[in-house]
């Protein structure tokens, strides 16, 4: 499951959605989804954390979205 929520945000990013609609639209709404999204610098790169209830965390970036 925390696959189809990578995948959603991955479409929603090519589709040229920003991070606040990404979050509002797709991130909130699911259950995996839990607290509010945190930031952290990987490498020197910003990043836009997002924990979900498996333990994983999505990774927002510039570059679209990963999952850790």
């Amino acid at each position: 499951m925390p696959q189809q929520l990578l995948e959603a945000c991955r479409r929603a990013h090519r589709e040229g959605k920003d991070f606040p609609t990404i979050w509002l639209t797709v991130l909130r709404p699911n259950r995996l989804v839990i607290g509010l999204p945190g930031h952290e610098i990987i490498k020197g790169e910003a990043r836009i954390v997002i924990s979900l209830s498996t333990g994983q965390k999505l990774h927002s970036r510039a570059a679209g979205f990963d999952l850790a």
